[in-house]
């Protein structure tokens, strides 16, 4: 609803228009009333909002932690890293083994191919493979049979593509023929051009195709290749993307100064190999040579120890050979990291104790009362500071009291007591046994005292005790405190809905709209009062 033009006080005098704007701002309380009513439950919503997305941050602490590796972690060292290097995983113990020599080093196979065109030039990257002698991809051959029922292609070639040509050289309508790949034949399929799919007399096949190779890198009883299919105008550059991929278990290398390739097998050890089928033998001059990788052989504590790799996992410890020696041992040890294992259950702690500082200081805040939302007039009248401050005290104490947020910090604190594990040590089974604790200030909320000493000799004792009673699943404290934090967001997030929930969604947000709607109601009748109070002001001046 729209207000009319007025000309208020013109001819009388009288400021009509400031009258009716005093008696308008009278008549807009109710409507200030239910706008501050919608900015307190704005505020309280995103206080509820704010407590949420703590809680999904102590869940997800709680998830993370929960993996072994934050309790299991090892610290690993070398005597001499230039010679080995060591790296322990979770399951490696106390331990340390001796390397007394490393005799060999693992090797891939490899192979230099050195190799010239038909001409006698070294190759290029733009080489064609139909230059290479022994290499018929990319010939063209014709044949031709006279009277014949039949045309046949020779099968010595891949990707195999057929032109007729009568004659005069003139190409007829492939669909008038039919070309089978396994036999390699031609025949005639228009009964009505050939009757009775005899070819006429001088019709000749010209056919052009790819070639293929196939290579085995590693040593199989089954003797299994892999293919390797080019096409006609495939050049050296090609060869070389097909050989590097990921199929082959190859890789590859062309040097353009010498015109020679490098291969060799990504995997180390006797067992690797390259061979190829006689194809690329016959075109690559390789002979009958098999090149044959090594396996890394070195002595542990004594006892000798053959592998295909330069890297091996002994002792849960995972070692790589660098380099051959003979004389003076390399001592590698495992322990556990205990200023890790610390850090990351600190790392916990803290994140809970946020969470629990954050509701302590949403329910013990202060109400300010008198400090209610500003209306669009009160803003008017202050400045940006003014504004600013009044807001922090309007704002504050929005979750005061909040029985929510209370039953929450209840439940957490609980969580920590409850938490138990089962062992023969009866100085292990509870969570404050190990230097974590609630305390006896309940005023805190539920904020855990980590006593680091205690906490670092539990973990230098028994970690996997330390792991067990963090992460029982029935017993543990995280999955404790996983599902409580999940359960209070659930409460949490059906009354003041998650960050970007449609009000529809959330109570607080259905409130929101009702709000509105009785705003809108209200402004529509305060458009009617003011037009009103102006026709009046009109029949006065008349008079």
């Amino acid at each position: 609803m729209t207000s009319p033009i007025r000309f208020g006080g013109l001819a009388s005098g009288i400021d009509t228009d400031t009258i009716i704007k005093q008696l308008m701002q009278v008549e807009r309380a109710p409507v200030d009333k239910l706008e501050q009513k919608k900015q307190t439950t704005e505020w309280k919503r995103d206080a509820y909002r704010e407590i949420n997305r703590s809680l999904m941050t102590l869940r997800n602490s709680a998830v993370d932690l929960t993996f072994s590796r934050n309790f299991y972690a090892k610290t690993s060292s070398s005597s001499d890293e230039s010679k080995i290097s060591v790296t322990a995983g979770p399951s490696s113990g106390n331990s340390a083994i001796r390397i007394d020599s490393v005799t060999k080093l693992a090797s891939s196979a490899t192979s230099i191919l050195d190799v010239v065109d038909r001409n006698g030039q070294k190759l290029t990257s733009a080489t064609k493979l139909s230059d290479i002698s022994g290499i018929v991809a990319g010939q063209k051959r014709v044949i031709q049979e006279a009277d014949a029922t039949e045309l046949t292609i020779p099968k010595d070639l891949n990707f195999t593509t057929v032109v007729l040509k009568d004659a005069k050289g003139k190409v007829l309508d492939n669909t008038d023929f039919a070309y089978d790949v396994t036999t390699g034949k031609v025949t005639a399929t228009n009964t009505t051009n050939y009757p009775g799919g005899v070819i006429l007399k001088d019709v000749s096949a010209s056919y052009s195709s790819g070639t293929s190779f196939e290579i085995q890198y590693k040593s199989s009883t089954t003797k299994t290749y892999q293919k390797i299919e080019l096409d006609a105008d495939a050049t050296v550059q090609d060869l070389m993307t097909k050989l590097n991929s990921k199929e082959t278990g190859l890789s590859a290398f062309f040097e353009s100064s010498t015109g020679k390739i490098a291969l060799s097998t990504k995997d180390t050890g006797a067992t690797s190999t390259i061979q190829f089928d006689s194809n690329f033998k016959s075109a690559f001059n390789m002979g009958t040579v098999v090149p044959i990788g090594q396996n890394a052989k070195f002595e542990v504590n004594g006892i000798e120890v053959e592998r295909a790799s330069n890297t091996t996992t002994i002792d849960n410890m995972t070692l790589t050979l660098k380099s051959t020696f003979t004389t003076g041992p390399v001592t590698l040890s495992a322990a556990t990291d205990t200023k890790k294992i610390f850090d990351n259950i600190k790392g916990f702690v803290d994140k809970y104790n946020e969470t629990i500082d954050l509701m302590n200081k949403k329910v013990r805040e202060e109400k300010f009362r008198t400090f209610a939302p500003l209306t669009k007039a009160q803003r008017d009248e202050l400045s940006e500071d003014e504004i600013k401050k009044w807001e922090e005290k309007a704002m504050s104490g929005m979750l005061r009291g909040d029985t929510i947020l209370r039953g929450t910090m209840d439940t957490l604190r609980s969580k920590w007591s409850a938490a138990t594990s089962s062992t023969n040590d009866k100085e292990m089974q509870q969570l404050f046994q190990i230097g974590l604790s609630t305390g006896s200030d309940f005023t805190n909320g539920g904020k855990i005292e980590l006593n680091e000493e205690k906490l670092k000799a539990a973990i230098e004792k028994d970690p996997e005790q330390v792991y067990k009673l963090f992460t029982d699943e029935k017993t543990g404290l995280l999955p404790q405190i996983r599902d409580a934090a999940t359960s209070s967001r659930t409460s949490i997030t059906r009354i003041a809905g998650a960050d970007g929930a449609g009000a529809p969604t959330y109570t607080m947000g259905r409130e929101m709209t009702q709000i509105d709607t009785r705003i809108q109601r209200l402004n529509d009748l305060l458009v009617d009062k003011e037009n009103a109070y102006y026709r009046a002001s009109r029949r006065w001046r008349r008079r």
